[in-house]
């Protein structure tokens, strides 16, 4: 098995494109977010000459992430005859970011394709081996469920029994996969020993995840809390320094990134650890299509032990930034609570 962490989404974007460059048989993307004007970052081209070449292309795009993709480009990419569709579900999303090609090599995490992340940091998890085939599996579920016709493809998403091994994909949002996300992160939260680490740009907990994590600190576990001091939306940003102080009260410690971090991670133990596109919110466990890879294997856990240490040597300590939280933040948590599903 090999692996590769990409932690920019440019750095990201570029292993993506070489490995489209060199795929011989299929290509098959999942992306939230879609746009043409990437500048360097050429995708729909690549995909419409790769097409051409005869490879069978097919793209799942979410019908509000990609909403700026223009119509140019889509008839342009079915014109090559690519297979473009969208997810389109009320109250749900694909917030996958999954390419994989050839059905050997496959890309997951958090990056997006789009000119306004070129500069963020990001996680994005190249992976082959045995691990792509379920990756495959949940594409090809997603395919059938926008009304895909390649019954070829269709036939992949069979559910079959897969051993657990030391790398594991977890899909969630999807028929018989519902709430797969929350039982992961719900049951290595409440079994954790000694340490948990989560790093999210988005931070607006569930109950259930409140409580684990509470439950956690009164068990003795250290827990830390990393979010981005700033990211694109402002209303994130204070819900984000809401959320910081309630569990920096509880005994957690969080910490602010200086520059915008879009990755989304949890490691317990130093032991195990996933990385996906999941945010730590009810978008993402209550109702969005998602997906993450979950290892235990050291050498894994190393490698990323050694990025997070990165990010959290420019960090700054979220104690010393803390200010009182106001009257009236508990009333805009529960009104933002009542309308995310439609956010």
């Amino acid at each position: 098995m090999r692996y590769h962490f990409f932690t920019t989404s440019s750095n990201a974007w570029r292993a993506m494109l070489f490995s489209i460059a060199a795929a011989r048989k299929s290509i098959y993307m999942e992306m939230y977010m879609l746009e043409e004007k990437t500048e360097g970052f050429d995708f729909i081209s690549e995909l419409e000459k790769k097409s051409k070449e005869g490879v069978h292309v097919v793209i799942v795009l979410d019908v509000v992430g990609s909403s700026d993709l223009s119509s140019q480009a889509i008839e342009r990419l079915r014109s090559a005859g690519v297979e473009v569709l969208f997810f389109k579900f009320w109250f749900q999303r694909t917030h996958r970011k999954l390419l994989i090609v050839d059905e050997k090599v496959a890309f997951v995490g958090g990056v997006n394709i789009s000119p306004r992340y070129a500069l963020w940091n990001d996680l994005q998890m190249q992976i082959s081996g045995k691990i792509v085939h379920p990756v495959v599996q949940s594409f090809a579920r997603a395919y059938d469920a926008c009304g895909g016709k390649d019954l070829e493809l269709i036939k992949k998403g069979k559910i079959s029994i897969l051993k657990r091994t030391k790398l594991w994909f977890v899909e969630h949002g999807l028929v018989g996969k519902r709430f797969e996300m929350r039982k992961h992160y719900e049951n290595a939260i409440n079994n954790a020993k000694e340490s948990i680490v989560l790093v999210t740009p988005y931070f607006l907990p569930d109950k259930w995840l409140i409580i684990s994590l509470r439950n956690a600190i009164l068990r003795g576990v250290k827990i830390e809390i990393i979010v981005p001091k700033g990211t694109d939306f402002k209303l994130a940003d204070h819900l984000n320094s809401y959320y910081l102080a309630v569990f920096a009260k509880l005994g957690a410690h969080c910490l602010y990134l200086n520059k915008m971090n879009h990755a989304k991670i949890m490691v317990v133990d130093n032991k195990t650890a996933i990385v996906g596109s999941q945010n730590l919110d009810a978008l993402s466990f209550d109702w969005n299509v998602e997906a993450g890879v979950s290892f235990d294997k050291p050498i894994l856990i190393r490698d990323l032990g050694r990025i997070l240490s990165k990010w959290k040597y420019d960090a700054v300590p979220f104690k010393d930034m803390t200010c009182p939280t106001c009257w009236y933040d508990q009333a805009i948590v529960w009104f933002l609570r009542l309308i995310q599903p439609i956010l």
